[in-house]
């Protein structure tokens, strides 16, 4: 995939998650009520794990890996490593577009809906993870694609049957993430489609 076809893609991928914020914020989609208000979804046993899954998977986590990147930037004085932070930030202030939209979520909560929070955070550090690999250790690309898709879903999930948030606000967190993402990873020179970096090949 070239590099226009890359930009191509954050730039739909922004506009989707852009177009969605909109669309939902003064109405509840079919989707979104239905899975808010199905009992089963909503039970003891996956509460429960739901919490520790938010509990876990969290601003927290994404707070102490931004804040561990921009230390290493700083000590080894590595100009890649501060690439990474940048991304990661760059990712993750996507969530501030939260008070543009300004929907309100599904239970009574002082803080804007759309997007999710949690995912916006999670989201951020897996498409940093990923980026960080191809470029550090390629041959762990693979399974660290499958844990960061995983992470994605299970923190995704666990805000819909908490009911913290509407299903909407988890897929245009996830659109909105990966397309800055995209987007930023081509400005900083770390999205290079075809390309492996030297220090993978040695």
């Amino acid at each position: 995939m070239s590099r226009l076809r890359v930009a191509l893609v954050g730039l739909l991928l922004v506009g989707l998650s852009g177009a969605l914020g909109f669309v939902v914020r003064d109405e509840v989609p079919a989707l979104d009520a239905r899975l808010n208000g199905y009992p089963p979804l909503h039970t003891r046993p996956l509460t429960f794990a739901a919490e520790w899954i938010s509990f876990v998977l969290s601003p927290g986590l994404a707070t102490i890996a931004l804040l561990g990147l921009a230390v290493r930037a700083w000590l080894a004085k590595d100009p890649l490593v501060f690439r990474f932070a940048v991304l990661l930030g760059l990712c993750w202030v996507t969530v501030l577009l939260r008070y543009a939209y300004r929907r309100v979520r599904p239970i009574d909560f002082p803080k804007w809906s759309y997007p999710s929070g949690h995912v916006t955070a999670v989201t951020a550090m897996a498409f940093t993870s990923v980026v960080a690999c191809a470029w550090l250790a390629h041959r762990w690309l693979r399974a660290v694609v499958v844990l960061a898709v995983t992470a994605v879903v299970l923190t995704a999930a666990s805000r819909v049957v908490l009911r913290m948030h509407w299903f909407t606000d988890t897929a245009g967190a996830v659109s909105g993430v990966v397309g800055v993402g995209l987007l930023a990873g081509l400005a900083l020179g770390l999205v290079k489609p075809g390309v492996i970096s030297d220090r993978d090949r040695t």
